[in-house]
C-alpha cells in the first residue's frame, strides 16, 4: 500500500523540523515551488531542491536552532491532493536573542505522490480558502 498524502506531507515536515533535509527532500519534485507568507518582509518564491536549500540558509541567518526539533504540528488536513498543516514554534533571533512565538499554516499540495507546491498562510482558514479555490 502507497503512503497517503497526510503521510507523505506528515515524514517530510518532520524531517524537516529536526533538520534532516536530504529526507525532507525526498518527497519534494525537484521543481517544487514554496512560496513564502505573502506579509513576509521580503516575499519570495524559491523553485527547485537548490532553492529550497537557499531559502534554508536565508532562515538559519535569522534564527538560532531554527531547525532543532522546535516545530510542533498542530494537524494535517487532508483536501484532495492538498493537505493543510497548521504549526507553531519557538524561535530566537539570531544576533538578538529574541525569542518569538511563530504560527503558519502550510498548504501543501502533491501530484503523484510527490510535493510539489507549498503556501504560507497565517491563518489555517486562509490555507484553507486557498486549497479549495484552484489557481
Amino acid at each position: 500500500m502507497s503512503p497517503t498524502n497526510v503521510e507523505i506531507v506528515r515524514r517530510s515536515l518532520e524531517a524537516f523540523g529536526r533538520g534532516d533535509f536530504d529526507t525532507a527532500f525526498a518527497a519534494h519534485d525537484p521543481e517544487i515551488v514554496w512560496c513564502t507568507a505573502a506579509d513576509e518582509p521580503d516575499q519570495q518564491t524559491y523553485r527547485g531542491i537548490a532553492g529550497l536549500r537557499s531559502f534554508i540558509e536565508s532562515i538559519n541567518e535569522l534564527w538560532e536552532d531554527r531547525f532543532a526539533g522546535t516545530m510542533e504540528f498542530e494537524d494535517f488536513i487532508e483536501r484532495g491532493d492538498w493537505v493543510v498543516v497548521p504549526w507553531r514554534a519557538q524561535l530566537r533571533g539570531r544576533g538578538s536573542g529574541i525569542s518569538v512565538d511563530v504560527h503558519e499554516t502550510y498548504a501543501v499540495q502533491l501530484r503523484d505522490g510527490r510535493i510539489v507546491r507549498v503556501d504560507e498562510y497565517r491563518q489555517v482558514d486562509d490555507a484553507l480558502a486557498r486549497v479549495d479555490r484552484p489557481l
